[in-house]
């Protein structure tokens, strides 16, 4: 299996770390524009001082330059053919709603799945989306970018919880492939006030957005 994880910062850089754990993923294509910046290493603590100025994604790469593909670029509605050619699903990890918008296109168009990811402040939010049943729309209408990470702050603790529930996502999603009546369904929410994970369902059916 390929997969991609669009951003390498406090929800990216972990779940590349969980997915070297997973034998059966040959590849992880990390696709991020950004260099590691000193605020950074409170919360992402995969990147140290010696990192900072350098792109996150190349920094990431060296964990395993064998499965490990640094991609320094942002993700467009005009780029995402070529990023995710050959993937079988994308992780979001962007805070960049632009870029969430160009995966959901992608998704439709390859009918591929993706596990949206968030976090700001206390609180954080995973779902798996796929053209069969759910997708962005589905879930936000036409809801716009908001405060970014690095304009609201995040909790690194919050950011750990949101990448740990997108890894379970992704589990149930492969240990089913063919079967999609057993893919995860909804939204989960994270609360970090209250520490405690709960589930917003949705209906199984299939989505009626198409290509935006």
């Amino acid at each position: 299996m390929r997969v991609a994880v669009v951003g390498s910062g406090a929800i990216g850089s972990p779940l590349v770390i969980q997915l070297l754990a997973e034998s059966d993923i040959e590849e992880i294509r990390v696709i991020d524009p950004d260099r590691v910046e000193l605020s950074n290493l409170p919360r992402q603590p995969w990147f140290t001082p010696s990192d900072i100025g350098k792109f996150k994604a190349q920094v990431i790469r060296d964990y395993e330059p064998g499965r490990i593909h640094g991609i320094v670029e942002s993700v467009t509605k005009h780029n995402v053919p070529e990023l995710f050619q050959g993937v079988d699903l994308v992780f979001d990890g962007s805070d960049n709603w632009a870029a969430r918008e160009a995966i959901q296109q992608w998704a439709f168009v390859s009918l591929r799945p993706w596990i949206f990811s968030s976090a700001l402040r206390l609180d954080g939010m995973s779902a798996f989306l796929a053209p069969q049943f759910s997708c962005l729309s589905c879930l936000f209408g036409n809801l716009q970018q908001g405060p970014r990470c690095f304009e609201a702050g995040v909790m690194g603790t919050v950011t750990l919880a949101v990448a740990g529930q997108a890894m379970v996502l992704f589990h149930q999603y492969r240990d089913h492939q063919n079967e999609p009546e057993s893919w995860p369904q909804g939204l989960f929410l994270i609360d970090g006030r209250e520490e405690r994970v709960r589930r917003i369902g949705m209906s199984t059916v299939r989505c009626g957005h198409g290509v935006g």
